[in-house]
């Protein structure tokens, strides 16, 4: 357990190193399912595999937010923390939506080593969300919006960040 928890500690530590990815894959086609299927041999991917850094920032796929990107954070090879995010550079404002730390991860830190990592990596951004906060989020977001300009507090998005429509 008292490993477990230090690699956590480790990750959170960590979180100005980012592996940055530049595309993801869209879903896979029916031919890719088919194929896989037929010949399992023929599909690499290690689901056990670790990113080479325990962040990692992606696009977003398919099912996800058009133009956004996810900053997810990995212990070992568990997917421990995501969080949504888009920054207009033109304006200077961010929004960070859906942060979600997976079941035996909540409450070590991960979150607010995300957000503090998105504020280094873009400097002077107003950071807000799109969206009110659950009722039980709320210390959460007073903590981690301590002298955050902008606070992340709601605020639609400007006019150049793609709106989301839901598919």
């Amino acid at each position: 357990m008292a490993d477990r928890e230090a690699a956590i500690r480790a990750v959170a530590r960590r979180a100005d190193h980012v592996y940055w990815v530049r595309k993801w894959p869209d879903k896979p086609t029916w031919r890719d399912r088919l194929r896989r299927w037929l010949n399992p041999a023929s599909y690499h991917f290690d689901g056990t595999a670790t990113p080479p850094e325990p962040w990692v920032d992606r696009p977003a796929g398919h099912y996800e937010r058009t133009g956004w990107r996810i900053r997810a954070a990995y212990v070992r090879s568990d997917l421990a923390f995501e969080v949504e995010y888009v920054v207009c550079n033109l304006c200077k404002i961010g929004w960070v939506e859906a942060p979600h730390s997976y079941e035996g991860f909540k409450r070590c830190g991960l979150a607010s080593a995300a957000l503090r990592s998105l504020r280094h990596a873009y400097p002077g951004v107003q950071w807000h969300t799109g969206g009110g906060h659950f009722r039980e989020a709320e210390p959460f977001w007073n903590s981690v919006s301590v002298d955050v300009p902008g606070g992340y507090t709601q605020r639609a998005r400007c006019r150049h960040v793609e709106p989301w429509q839901p598919r």
